[in-house]
């Protein structure tokens, strides 16, 4: 998976959003808000090659949660993100 170039992180005030930075882009359907678990992911994420397991690696890295719990939000995760069209296969 790798991020769909043009989507960033911003931040307003104490929420999070994933947003087009380009006018061809734009399209509010794809306007995703994330929490502070999925904004350190996005921070965190190369904007090249990374898999699930990458995310998952990155949440048990910092929180305290094991491994197959980890795995399972990290699956749920890739897929909400890949529905909204802000990462590709």
């Amino acid at each position: 998976m790798k991020k769909i170039e043009g989507f960033v992180m911003r931040r307003l005030g104490q929420e999070a959003m994933i947003v087009a930075e380009s006018v061809d882009l734009i399209d509010f359907d794809r306007i995703v808000s994330i929490n502070s678990s999925a904004a350190y992911i996005w921070e965190s994420l190369p904007d090249s090659d990374f898999n699930s397991e990458t995310i998952a690696n990155l949440l048990t890295e910092r929180y305290d949660v094991d491994g197959s719990t980890a795995v399972k939000d990290a699956e749920e995760l890739a897929t909400t993100w890949l529905n909204a069209g802000i990462i590709s296969e």
